[in-house]
């Protein structure tokens, strides 16, 4: 009796609009993070880690000892060391002035060896040569030759320029420089920025880290890079985050709806209520005829809208293929994300019936014509 009211079809119509919603964001999600783990399975992370002043908020504000390197030095565990100095300098060129970030290393073509990089010139030595990242010399126009002044405070040098570098990391963007070079300009004052080590391949990472951070002062740290397993789960966890802040709206309306939808059915089905309740219908009886209806209506409108939202999105990302085949999206949709979606629903339904069916179950046997 209650199916066959006219807005059956709407009611169920509305409550898969909403759920459709929030397939489709997961199929999306999905999509992302799988695409996440499977960078994370095909990018090989390192075993190179940082030492860094405790309260330093970036590469440039980290101060510590420059004898923390000769430490790891003498410790048979560590394969390489290299100590870096990181400096915000102005840059003069023929082209005009500009801020840049100066490294300077120990041994700059140990530590270019070390990045991989590729060299056009020569590796800077001298306390008067430089070697420019590729990008960063795109930027200032400068080649190999040309003579430029970097400025740090009061100080400012002269040098020149030995060699374009290509590394593939932020140093293209960096003026590379020997560590005497970066003493004169900050003003030797025998600190570095940071220590740069890695681990032998033989040797116990953890154990060895664990002994590195006993021996070092305590307003240092240790970090590692490429802590690309600990990113993509970060970047993750935001996303889901989101998606359950965004769930819950969602979830909202539907118990919304479902009042709604409650009401409706009471105000157009007073006469059939009134009479069952005169035939003898007890009051539970007209709760779980309201309750009910509201409850199936919203598993249809769940499995409708679930099915519309994965079917439609990833109807969207085959036409987005077709026009530009270079984009490959293939969103899915896992059954324990379908099923939590249909209970979550399916309570949120009934959080928002319960009123107005209560409500029905108080109504009291009046004369109708």
């Amino acid at each position: 009796m209650l199916f066959r009211k006219g807005g059956t079809a709407s009611a169920i119509l509305a409550v898969a609009l909403l759920v459709a919603v929030l397939a489709s964001m997961n199929c999306v999600v999905n999509h992302i993070n799988s695409q996440a783990e499977t960078l994370e399975g095909l990018v090989g992370v390192g075993g190179t880690h940082l030492i860094l002043s405790g309260d330093s908020s970036s590469l440039a504000d980290s101060r510590i000892d420059a004898q923390l390197a000769d430490r790891l030095r003498n410790d048979d565990s560590i394969k390489t060391v290299l100590p870096q100095r990181i400096l915000t300098a102005t840059l003069v060129t023929g082209s005009g002035t500009r801020t840049v970030s100066v490294r300077g290393v120990e041994d700059v073509s140990a530590f270019l060896k070390l990045r991989g990089a590729q060299v056009s010139g020569a590796a800077a030595r001298l306390e008067t040569e430089a070697n420019v990242g590729e990008v960063l010399a795109q930027l200032i126009s400068v080649k190999i030759g040309d003579r430029v002044r970097i400025g740090v405070g009061n100080n400012v040098l002269e040098v020149r320029i030995v060699g374009i570098v290509r590394t593939l990391s932020q140093s293209d963007s960096e003026l590379l420089v020997p560590m005497g070079l970066a003493d004169r300009l900050a003003g030797g004052s025998g600190e570095v920025s940071l220590v740069e080590f890695t681990i032998k391949d033989n040797a116990d990472r953890e154990e060895t880290i664990n002994r590195i951070t006993d021996l070092l002062p305590k307003d240092v740290k240790v970090v590692q890079v490429q802590r690309l397993k600990e990113f993509v789960q970060g970047m993750n966890q935001q996303t889901i985050t989101f998606l359950s802040l965004w769930s819950l709206t969602v979830y909202a309306v539907v118990a919304a709806v479902s009042y709604v939808v409650a009401t409706r059915l009471i105000a157009e089905s007073s006469y059939e209520l009134v009479m069952l309740r005169a035939l003898g219908a007890k009051k539970r009886r007209l709760f779980t005829l309201v309750l009910t209806y509201t409850v199936v209506t919203a598993l249809l409108g769940s499995i409708l809208g679930i099915a519309l939202g994965t079917a439609g999105t990833q109807t969207a990302s085959t036409i987005l293929r077709w026009i530009q085949p270079s984009v490959e999206i293939t969103p899915f949709l896992e059954a324990e994300q379908a099923l939590q979606t249909l209970l979550l629903t399916l309570a949120s339904s009934i959080l928002g019936c319960v009123y107005p069916a209560l409500k029905s179950a108080r109504t009291r046997y009046r004369e109708q014509l």
